[in-house]
């Protein structure tokens, strides 16, 4: 029994040490404006080996310098989670099948300034005792010279809403993709001036809604509310 056991925490230990992890880019770096919607960052990992192996994320923010008006929330491989998040839950770890995977941040400024260092861990156990990979994420918020778009009047309206709904001063909105609470994509419409967006199909609720611009960037995020119809 006790050589088994012996055996086994070997076993683990070899996987572990074995699996090196790299990705690009590393370090991550963020730069935005306080006015600037939300910035989706694409972060490619690759792991040596051909095994299954287990991965837990986190974040560690640094409290004196992350702005509690920022917004930056991951999406692993199984799901987008709400900025608050900062860890993997225990029972819903990353299983790595593949040499190459990709996670995404997004990170909204929310209209604050400043800067700061995240740091970003991979562990191998639940607890996020056995660490196997870090790297940072540079989040940079300012102002620069160039003139900022004013986002502040680009809308949605009626908000709540029935059936329709339209973007004002959308001009270089070519793309509307909605968002329920969970993070998942339920709607994608295409946009142009005075276009009226139909969601009589979704059902009563929160949702948030994606401005795209032409170069597949978002420029805004807004929260609808879908309510039911009724005399």
């Amino acid at each position: 029994m006790v050589r088994s056991l012996l055996f086994s925490i070997l076993v683990m230990f070899v996987t572990v040490a074995s699996a090196q992890f790299t990705s690009s880019p590393a370090p991550v770096n963020i730069s935005t404006q306080p006015s600037a919607g939300e910035s989706i960052t694409d972060v490619a990992f690759s792991k040596s080996g051909d095994s299954t192996y287990t991965i837990f994320w986190k974040l560690e923010k640094n409290a004196a310098t992350f702005d509690p008006a920022w917004e930056l929330l991951v999406c692993d491989l199984n799901q987008c989670y709400l900025p608050f998040v900062n860890s993997c839950p225990p029972n819903k770890p990353n299983m790595v099948s593949m040499n190459n995977f990709m996670f995404q941040l997004h990170f909204t400024p929310n209209g604050a300034a400043g800067s700061s260092v995240v740091g970003f861990k991979f562990f191998a156990d639940k607890n996020f005792t056995q660490e196997v990979y870090s790297t940072n994420i540079n989040i940079s918020s300012s102002v620069t010279s160039t003139k900022d778009q004013n986002l502040a009047n680009i809308k949605i309206f009626p908000n709540p809403v029935l059936d329709y709904f339209q973007v004002t001063n959308g001009y270089s909105v070519k793309k509307v993709m909605i968002y329920n609470i969970f993070g998942k994509e339920v709607k994608t419409l295409f946009h142009y001036n005075n276009a009226q967006h139909e969601v009589s199909d979704l059902r009563p609720g929160m949702y948030v809604v994606k401005l795209i611009d032409e170069k597949n960037k978002v420029i805004k995020s807004l929260k609808l509310n879908k309510v039911a119809g009724g005399a």
